[in-house]
């Protein structure tokens, strides 16, 4: 073993010397290659030494996103295992410790979930192990649950933190390490920064046997206790009419949706509800979904749904991705078949419903509001003002900065009841505060509300949908991405918005570019007055080209947090009589931004 490894570490020298890696993945990769705390991954770095291979495995220490920590798991700094995850756990501890003057912190403790990926139940355990290690209580759940769950259950609890491993809707390959707040959502600045610093900072890991803990009480295994209570809450505060017939399909793909979406539905007393036999069970290679990746957003990831949607005639589809944050819908489209809606087409509809049947019902407070984000559809805005409520549209991309608002105003004295509705374009919703994330389950039974109202009166969604659109205006929101792997694509992706940045677009598809917003920067650029004024907003790589004098068609650009891409949002609006017009337009659009960043990608080459 002595022998090999000195042979690989003379490889190593030998790529760092000839500049075919650089050094922090030099320094990363000898450190996992000879340091003690790393011997068990000894082996995995000798059988990455090539240089692409390495150097995607170690060109970066794991970074907290707008999702937390999410990577490939496999053996490096830049990817989940047992030490990575071990770190963060670790780091989290030490972050927890750092502001417990009096042990009241270690005694309210952290919970823990995980989904049902191949390793998550692995990293779960060595997570509760590490916590517990440091004298600080966990709450660890007894299977699967939801990312929503792990959520509510840090508020319900009271806990100081929350930790649920997943991957959300990544591939199988791929784990995550999600960390939450005591108000229940993602760790936000300072927290995220700081708990990274104490991550970089582990040397040792502590760790203590989950049975020696469980001895101890410093574990605690959850049962259904707090699932109930759950269940009970959204029972209470989400009822919003009394029809029930509607015929559902519901897919969790694989994943921990079986655990709270059907028990939702049916403590609301929807009991025509089907599953795809062959979708139910748990398993994280999630074997019968297409490529196996398992996102609703993705439209065969329905098909199975689907299918048997139009076995049974069903009013509504839905499904979930494997940590059941993200709810996709398909609905009938009259003509026996379905058509799935974007999540900017459903979250008008429910938005609509919502705050209609609040007003209706008495129950919409006068101080409500709305929260979204700067790259959701601004038909809600329409929506929102015509009801007369508060909307907050500028928000950064990530739930974690809709919670963030929440908690501000609650600062401000604002009861968190008063936040009525929060979404964002990638098919998630919020509908209750006591959940500061996205939430599969609640936004499922207002799905089936929704389905069930308009179906006594004689309507489908998507003839509702039709409506609203009539009542506001029509919106087109294609989007799209670029997909750029590894280091090289970091700084493709680096280089890419500088450019666009820079050398910024005064006219795209024909429309001209009348203002910049550089969220970076915090600055929109008037290019008619050539006036730059500060926004005051939260700060972000994202730029958006706004293309009219009401900000309602726009193109914004972001690299994203959790995948290696750079995302592109689309937004055209007009009359519903002119929808071909403003799908042709938006169209164009989309294409005119492709052809100018792939030259642009080009240039860099």
């Amino acid at each position: 073993m002595v022998d090999r490894r000195e042979h690989f570490l003379k490889i190593l020298d030998f790529f760092h010397e000839n500049g075919e890696i650089n050094d922090a993945t030099y320094r990363n990769a000898k450190t996992w290659l000879t340091g003690d705390p790393y011997a068990d991954f000894a082996d995995g770095v000798m059988d990455l030494l090539r240089p692409t291979a390495l150097i995607d495995a170690f060109y970066q220490i794991i970074p907290f996103g707008t999702g937390g920590r999410r990577g490939v798991v496999g053996v490096g700094s830049n990817r989940m295992n047992a030490r990575t995850v071990g770190e963060s756990a670790q780091g989290l501890a030490s972050y927890i410790q750092s502001l417990d003057a009096d042990g009241s912190l270690a005694r309210r403790g952290v919970v823990v979930a995980h989904d049902v990926r191949l390793s998550s139940a692995e990293f779960a355990r060595i997570t509760a192990e590490v916590i517990a290690a440091n004298g600080i209580k966990v709450f660890l759940f007894d299977g699967p649950r939801s990312t929503p769950l792990l959520s509510f259950s840090v508020r319900h609890l009271g806990t100081v933190a929350g930790i649920v491993i997943t991957a959300s809707h990544n591939p199988p390959s791929d784990n995550g390490f999600k960390a939450y707040w005591d108000d229940g959502a993602q760790v936000v600045a300072p927290h995220d920064e700081a708990i990274l610093r104490h991550v970089q900072q582990v040397d040792r890991i502590e760790r203590l046997d989950l049975g020696v803990a469980q001895g101890r009480g410093l574990v605690e295994i959850l049962d259904d206790r707090v699932d109930r209570v759950y269940f009970a809450m959204i029972r209470r505060d989400l009822e919003y009419c009394g029809e029930r017939d509607a015929t559902i399909v519901y897919s969790p793909l694989h994943g921990t949706g079986s655990t709270i979406v059907p028990p939702a539905l049916a403590s609301f007393g929807f009991s025509d509800v089907h599953q795809p036999p062959d979708q139910v069970a748990m398993d994280g290679r999630f074997p019968t979904v297409p490529r196996n990746y398992p996102n609703p957003e993705e439209p065969a990831a329905l098909d199975r749904a689907i299918a048997l949607g139009r076995e049974l005639d069903a009013d509504l589809v839905l499904a979930s991705d494997p940590d059941a944050d993200r709810l996709g819908v398909a609905v009938p489209d009259g003509e026996g078949g379905f058509v799935g809606l974007s999540g900017n087409q459903f979250q008008a509809l429910m938005l609509d419903f919502v705050l209609a049947r609040r007003r209706e019902l008495g129950r919409l407070p006068e101080n409500a509001y709305v929260l979204t984000t700067l790259v959701t559809t601004r038909l809600l805005r329409q929506i929102a003002e015509r009801h007369g409520v508060e909307i907050v549209d500028h928000l950064l991309v990530g739930f974690k900065n809709i919670a963030a608002e929440i908690r501000a105003r609650e600062g401000r004295g604002v009861p968190a009841d008063a936040m009525v509705f929060a979404s964002e374009e990638s098919i998630g919703y919020m509908l209750h505060p006591q959940v500061r994330d996205k939430d599969s389950a609640s936004a499922a039974v207002v799905a089936a509300q929704m389905t069930a109202y308009y179906k006594a009166r004689g309507k489908s969604l998507l003839v509702r949908l039709r409506e609203v659109w009539a009542e506001h205006s029509y919106f087109a929101n294609p989007g799209f991405s670029v997909f750029l792997y590894g280091e090289a694509g970091s700084e493709q992706m680096r280089k890419l918005m500088e450019a666009m940045r820079n050398e910024p677009p005064r006219e795209i598809a024909g429309l001209p570019v009348t203002a910049i917003v550089d969220r970076r920067e915090d600055i929109r650029w008037d290019l008619a007055t050539g006036r730059k004024t500060k926004m005051g907003y939260d700060r972000s790589d994202v730029l958006v080209y706004e293309l009219g004098d009401d900000g309602l068609s726009a193109v914004a650009i972001r690299p994203s947090g959790t995948e290696p891409k750079i995302k592109h949002y689309i937004s055209h609006n007009g009359p519903y009589s002119e929808r071909a017009a403003v799908d042709a337009t938006a169209a164009q659009l989309e294409q005119a931004v492709r052809q100018l960043e792939q030259k642009m990608l080009d240039q860099l080459a």
